[in-house]
């Protein structure tokens, strides 16, 4: 990994948690890293209308001795052709074509983020988890809860026994009846939604195996979970938390997935039954509708 792509990773990771100064440091950073490089500790203050003390301190966030390493790995956060490491943000008066180029930025961007913030021992934890598990509960709201029926409509096709709930209520009601041995996933972008964060909580308290995939290392739901697993997103103008994380969440929700299947010999077996079902139903209404 590159120095460019580990100072974009930190500070990726680090959006969610940082203070509204360090938030306005971050994006002076993010809007022109090269440029920010070239600055001192009390320009770039001036830049982002703060103390060159909220430098300091989010250096420190990043993982940096001070401002002088941050600095330095700034540097290197421009790519050969000059272009940005960060994806720029999308404009009102943007066309249709450059929308979608910045997208695909956007979402490649916040996978490899992703990819390199979630660590290996904690996702294998969470795999072991689902491999032994009597049930399985996904939750989410909004843009959140389509992730969780995703996960939960492939985990079906191999055999769990699982659910997903995407409102409130049904989080707080299905988490009351999980048992010991039971795991419950809870995806969260800010890792702050009342309902969800307590709906981990009863079945923590239910000595439930807790999962929260969110971008809020320092989130609520992150302090009641069992594993955490981090993924990369950030929010500008038209990308709502909604789009930052729903990718992010997707690529999580596919990595346990191959891990539990590589785990489980009779998940295979329930995997080619359920597309042989389903095949031979189309073969059969292909026929039927043949003159």
């Amino acid at each position: 990994m590159s120095d460019g792509d580990d100072v974009r990773t930190r500070l990726l990771g680090a959006i969610p948690r940082l203070t509204p100064t360090g938030l306005r440091v971050a994006q002076v950073i993010r809007d022109d890293p090269a440029g920010a490089a070239q600055l001192t500790v009390s320009e770039l203050a001036e830049r982002a209308a703060t103390s060159t003390s909220a430098v300091v301190r989010l250096s420190k966030a990043l993982g940096y001795e001070g401002y002088p390493q941050l600095r330095l790995a700034l540097a290197a956060t421009s790519k050969e052709d000059g272009s940005p490491v960060f994806a720029t943000d999308i404009d009102a008066d943007d066309p249709l074509a450059k929308v979608l180029q910045k997208l695909t930025a956007f979402e490649t961007e916040g996978m490899v983020a992703t990819a390199e913030l979630a660590d290996p021992a904690t996702m294998a934890a969470v795999v072991d988890a689902l491999v032994h598990a009597r049930r399985v509960e996904l939750i989410g709201i909004g843009a959140s809860g389509l992730v969780a029926m995703d996960m939960a409509q492939k985990l079906t096709r191999i055999g769990m026994w699982c659910g997903a709930c995407t409102s409130e209520d049904d989080s707080l009601v299905q988490a009351s009846l999980l048992e010991p041995g039971d795991v419950i996933i809870a995806f969260s972008h800010s890792g702050e939604t009342a309902a969800i964060v307590d709906a981990l909580d009863r079945a923590a308290g239910r000595r439930v195996t807790t999962v929260a995939v969110t971008a809020g290392a320092q989130s609520r739901l992150a302090r009641v979970a069992t594993h955490t697993v981090l993924v990369a997103g950030r929010e500008d103008g038209f990308r709502s938390a909604a789009m930052a994380s729903r990718m992010s969440q997707l690529l999580i929700v596919d990595a346990l997935y191959v891990g539990v299947l590589q785990r489980t010999p009779s998940a295979a077996v329930a995997l080619r039954r359920t597309y042989d079902a389903v095949a031979d139903r189309r073969i059969s209404r292909t026929v039927r509708k043949a003159p």
